[in-house]
């Protein structure tokens, strides 16, 4: 277990208007995705998208008004895109001690579920979460998330996808001050700050942070309508690949302006619910940043 309880990154959260609109748009660029699920009493839905790596990610729509999702309510009245980054941990309880030991404003753990369905019938799959509220400096939420049935959400069947992603290489942070945000980050996960040019790069135990001013990020992902966001904010990702060729032909398929160069494949956020994105088979920063 790494500093305070915290493994690297779990998932990323990326809220949306239109659940099934949004669900469409990533399964055209050949992601497949989760049947919905409902946490039926934080009056939210979901599709996800799980990766053989051990991470994935989550389109979520608010149903209701709840104030557990009071966080991801406030970011749609301005926006979509990544909202949280939900951090790993194999006891949320005890990782909470350990935060708040550390003078972390971590919050009571959270017990929930969702139904699953699956061919043998419907299986609840079980999480407890760990907020962490109040530093404005990640520009995102950040909680940690312990899973209780792994086996329930990691199916043979949902890890396979047309586009060949396998996992989550890195989460990419806009910021006006990269130095004091990647600062932050490294507290949470006892990490050492790496200098990447005009980039930081923040190691988590998993996939890194990347954190860059949006004149550096604008390199890479060439006038992106995110990098308007108020920052620092949760801008992107970078998602590995088994096999680029097939990655690119289910961008074309998807029929959304692709970007290709540098062994980068690169959707604007306007194509993908407010996220940044860009495919890779191996992760090379200098790539996307310069």
């Amino acid at each position: 277990m790494g500093a305070h309880g915290i493994n690297g990154i779990d998932h990323l959260v990326i809220v949306v208007r239109d659940l099934e609109k949004a669900q469409d748009a990533y399964r055209r660029m050949g992601f497949t995705i989760s049947p919905k699920g409902r946490h039926g009493e934080l009056k939210s839905a979901n599709h996800t998208m799980m990766f053989g790596a051990g991470d994935y990610l989550e389109l979520l729509a608010i149903e209701q008004p709840h104030p557990f999702t009071a966080f991801f309510s406030d970011v749609l009245k301005t926006r979509e895109g990544i909202a949280a980054a939900a951090l790993k941990t194999d006891d949320a309880r005890a990782a909470q001690r350990l935060l708040v030991e550390a003078g972390y404003p971590a919050g009571e753990p959270v017990e929930f579920g969702r139904p699953v369905e699956l061919p043998g019938g419907a299986q609840q799959a079980r999480f407890t979460t760990t907020p962490i509220d109040g530093v404005s400096d990640w520009g995102g939420r950040v909680f940690l998330c312990q899973h209780h049935t792994p086996e329930v959400v990691w199916r043979p069947e949902l890890i396979q996808h047309d586009n060949t992603v396998t996992g989550l290489a890195a989460l990419v942070v806009a910021a006006d001050d990269p130095d004091a945000t990647a600062a932050s980050y490294a507290r949470l996960f006892g990490t050492a700050v790496k200098t990447r040019g005009p980039a930081r790069v923040v190691p988590t135990g998993s996939a890194p942070i990347v954190v860059a001013d949006p004149a550096a990020l604008h390199w890479g992902w060439t006038g992106d309508p995110a990098l308007t966001v108020k920052r620092p904010f949760l801008a992107g990702m970078v998602l590995t690949v088994a096999d680029l060729e097939r990655a690119q032909q289910a961008l074309q398929k998807s029929k959304f302006p692709t970007v290709v160069g540098n062994g980068v494949l690169r959707v604007s956020s306007a194509s993908a619910c407010g996220a940044m994105l860009a495919f890779a088979k191996e992760f090379d920063l200098g790539a996307l940043i310069p």
